[in-house]
């Protein structure tokens, strides 16, 4: 096969990221309107934006399946669930617990259960969405240290704790760099220079060095930020030396109404 002959339809792996509140959950509330259906794993209880109908349209709702995950310190479930979806097959979780078929949900017919996922059944229309990549970060973190942390809570992570945390990342990523789903992924930033008098942002990954390289795992590296009383969206590989930036697609976001990350994702239909 040459290079002519390469499947062009690929589809799109993203990563969004910036700091808090500048709009990374609002920005993909396009993609709902534009009829793709956003598979939306919820780690950090951030999908109550999209309920603000400033921000998406009331009729965009019935796109957006949530899958509620109550990742913390002393339940790491983000982390064991991603690893879960990308076993393959169906899977459904519990609203309580985010556990897949809950054993313990599944003794009151009361409970609320996520739809049915089975990520072999994507189509071009389907999104999945984790949000965010800080907490699984912290979630494989958590995972690693559970048990030293319970006998001891001021515990501190090792070498080996850092490589292990970094392992079960990469387990994911890997399997989402190979994925032929669509995937959109939220983080916040973080400063990898250790120069104070230096500074470049990039999509969080737990520490340093993990961040460093995160991006390689995507298509697109779209950044957020508020400036001059402005949400801004920023994709192209030269709009910052402090920033990472870039994507295949060559799309320029801060090119502002003539494109959108509907664009990014091929285009949409329409609620």
């Amino acid at each position: 096969m040459d290079l002519n002959d390469y499947d062009e339809h690929k589809r799109v792996k993203a990563i969004v990221f910036g700091p808090p509140k500048v709009g990374k959950t609002a920005l993909l509330a396009a993609l709902a309107e534009a009829g793709f259906t956003l598979w939306w794993f919820d780690m950090e209880n951030g999908i109550k934006t999209l309920l603000n109908p400033q921000i998406m349209k009331v009729e965009a709702r019935k796109n957006v399946r949530v899958f509620n995950i109550p990742d913390h310190r002393g339940y790491p479930i983000a982390i064991d669930v991603l690893r879960e979806i990308f076993k393959g097959g169906k899977k459904k979780f519990c609203c309580l617990h985010g556990k897949n078929m809950c054993p313990v949900c599944a003794k009151d017919v009361g409970n609320r259960w996520s739809d049915e996922i089975d990520l072999s059944q994507f189509t071009d229309r389907d999104i999945l969405v984790v949000d965010s990549w800080t907490q699984v970060a912290n979630s494989a973190a958590n995972k690693v240290t559970l048990k030293e942390w319970n006998k001891d809570p001021d515990y501190k992570m090792t070498f080996d704790d850092y490589r292990l945390q970094g392992m079960y990342q990469d387990e994911i990523l890997t399997k989402m760099q190979v994925a032929n789903i669509h995937i959109a992924v939220l983080t916040h930033e973080t400063d990898v220079e250790k120069s104070e008098s230096k500074e470049k942002l990039v999509p969080n990954g737990g520490t340093r060095n993990f961040s460093k390289t995160i991006a390689k795992y995507f298509d697109e590296c779209i950044y957020l930020q508020v400036q001059n009383k402005k949400h801004s969206v920023y994709s192209s590989t030269t709009f910052s030396n402090t920033v990472l930036t870039g994507g295949r697609s060559g799309i320029k976001l801060e090119e502002g109404s003539s494109v959108s990350i509907v664009d990014v994702f091929g285009g949409g239909r329409g609620i």
